[in-house]
């Protein structure tokens, strides 16, 4: 094994140098704080024979926070450039085809990630470390839909990475695209890191990766405990990302060369991303251009700080406050377990041994004369605890709330009967979480624009399932053209409520209640956890109003019917008076001719 470094180890021991110069150190704050939000608060803190109580209103805090700022659904949404021109070229509705099937095709890979809870991980991450990452990366083996067309391969993948395993070329600077380098670190199985470096055909020898100890700057205490296994063993590594320009020759939609009037092709300066994988002795791959034009990485700070990378967690400033109050509260207790139960005092003169046992006799000896009981036994009053330290704990846990925007209403800890009121205090509170909102916005604005960039360097044509006028159809699509297209990338990030929600249900009800609505209008809006199987619940009752809706125009159909056999009925029994009414007036008129006729012959 050589023992020589690479030289993009040199910039990962850099960064760890970086961090490690921090006031605080950044790596000793990090484990603090997740130590902390997990409930492991006494850590470091030598205490003998007191009790250990832990308050945790960092977790409380964190898990209302991220509550408030989490989305009920997440979507990006990209939008071609608006001219002011009436009648739309070719090209302009090339952009708004792309853009339309470019939505259909991040929506699925969004589900496909589960973007609402990589959001909720991504929040609790900076909301405890103070940074959040989200790294993509375009995996060959994997075969989409399933590998029903076999000619497709590669998909868009996506994982969050601690912040301690990020390093910045510039870490006096936050904006990823302005770095001129960016490290991702972590830990992977040395099989695993062996056989990636055969398919780079980068090294022929297993012995360069081997397994290591390099665990001590991962997040977390469980980060630095690995199984410990002959042929499991693990090994770090690490993924630079540069931005270099190169030089490349112009294409045409097919393919070919575009060539200028001397016929000599026409080349372009361009910056792309290009990345290296190596251990701390070996390269796996180096120097692959990837063909993209953004950093793969979407970096979230839950608070910026000034000329640094990282961000500034919540817990950092809460920390000295729980600190103290479980100290306090660790002595309340102490206190109450010391002075709780009395003291037995006795003259020793008198009684030899005390006996506590209930009903038990206690013999007294040389009493000469009238003594006072007093005298001879009694207990030791308990000092009392002063109430300011109760006062304070409350003050202290009451303000920690105050300041960071958190009241009763929004924990929920008062009676709804005034939801309007409610709803009020709730926005009010939610005023402080405006920033780390912001951030939150930026951060899956930026997840949209390398999702586009990604696409249309490695997908190339692919079928998409679009829905146009209620019917789903397969379309082919060449993401290829993305890269000629300027796409507006917007986040559309909606707030979940708790309690603006059950404002909705309730003009929902009161909207059906008054008849403003019907059944099939109030499931479709009502939230889907408010009534189990909506969907299943709307179809069977769609079903029953086909039903029905049939059995009414069949009983009007019988009904026409019926009335239609009657007016015959009643027609022919009108026709068959008229014949009676004929047939007599005839036989009367005959009647008389015979009488006139025998007349005539008298």
């Amino acid at each position: 094994m050589n023992g020589k470094r690479t030289k993009d180890w040199e910039l990962y021991e850099a960064g760890k140098q970086y961090n490690n110069k921090l006031k605080p150190n950044y790596y000793d704050t990090v484990d603090a704080n997740i130590a902390f939000f997990q409930g492991d608060q006494w850590r470091n803190l030598e205490v003998e024979d007191m009790p250990q109580p832990v308050f945790n209103i960092i977790k409380r805090v964190i898990q209302f926070f991220v509550a408030s700022l989490t989305s009920s659904k997440t979507k990006i949404h990209f939008e071609p450039l608006l001219y002011a021109d009436d009648n739309p070229t070719p090209e302009m509705e090339a952009e708004s085809e792309g853009a339309e099937l470019t939505n259909a095709m991040v929506n699925n890979l969004l589900e496909k990630f589960k973007m609402d809870f990589k959001i909720k991980d991504a929040l609790y991450d900076a909301a405890i470390t103070g940074d959040a990452c989200a790294h993509f990366y375009f995996d060959t083996s994997k075969k989409p839909y399933g590998g029903a067309y076999s000619d497709i391969e590669g998909e868009i993948e996506m994982e969050l990475v601690d912040g301690s395993n990020v390093f910045f070329g510039n870490a006096n600077n936050s904006r990823v695209d302005i770095q001129p380098y960016i490290i991702i670190a972590g830990r992977d199985m040395v099989k695993n890191l062996q056989e990636e470096a055969k398919r780079y055909k980068q090294s022929t020898d297993e012995g360069e990766i081997k397994s290591d100890y390099s665990y001590l700057e991962q997040s977390g205490d469980s980060g630095k405990i690995e199984v410990e296994a002959d042929d499991y063993g693990k090994a770090l590594y690490i993924i630079v990302y540069r931005k270099k320009k190169v030089t490349r020759t112009k294409k045409d939609e097919e393919g070919n060369p575009i060539l200028d009037e001397n016929n000599h092709p026409i080349t372009e300066e361009v910056t792309t991303v290009h990345a290296s994988k190596s251990v701390e002795n070996a390269y796996i791959y180096q120097d692959i251009d990837t063909g993209l034009t953004e950093y793969p990485i979407a970096w979230l700070n839950w608070e910026k700080q000034k000329n640094q990378y990282h961000g500034r967690a919540i817990c950092t400033g809460i920390l000295p406050n729980q600190i103290f109050i479980n100290r306090m509260f660790a002595m309340v207790m102490y206190h109450l377990m010391m002075t709780s139960f009395p003291k037995a005092v006795y003259n020793s003169d008198y009684i030899d041994v005390w006996d506590n046992m209930i009903g038990s006799a206690i013999p007294i000896k040389g009493l000469g004369g009238e003594v006072n009981i007093g005298n001879i036994a009694g207990y030791l009053e308990p000092a009392n605890m002063s109430p300011q330290i109760t006062n304070a704990i409350d003050m202290a846990m009451q303000y920690t709330k105050e300041t960071l925007g958190i009241s009763d209403a929004a924990l929920g800890n008062i009676d709804p009967k005034n939801t309007s009121a409610t709803i009020a205090v709730q926005k009010s509170s939610a005023i402080p979480l405006e920033i780390p909102k912001k951030n939150l916005y930026e951060w899956v604005e930026d997840i949209g624009k390398i999702l586009l960039d990604m696409m249309g360097t490695y997908y190339g044509v692919r079928p998409i399932v679009m829905e146009r006028d209620g019917q789903k159809t397969i379309e082919q699509f060449d993401f290829s053209t993305l890269k000629d297209m300027w796409l507006h990338v917007r986040a559309d990030v909606g707030e979940s409520s708790y309690w603006s929600e059950i404002a909705s249900v309730q003009t929902l009800d009161n909207l059906l209640n008054q008849g403003h609505l019907d059944i099939l209008d109030y499931l479709e809006r009502v939230p889907e956890e408010y009534i189990p199987q909506k969907q299943e619940l709307i179809a069977n009752i769609e079903q029953r109003m086909q039903q029905q809706a049939m059995m009414q125009q069949q009983q009007a159909e019988m009904q026409e019917m019926q009335q239609q056999q009657a007016q015959e009925q009643q027609q022919m029994a009108e026709q068959r008076m008229q014949d009676d009414r004929a047939i007599d007036v005839a036989l009367q008129n005959k009647k008389l001719d015979i009488e006139a006729m025998k007349a005539a012959k008298k």
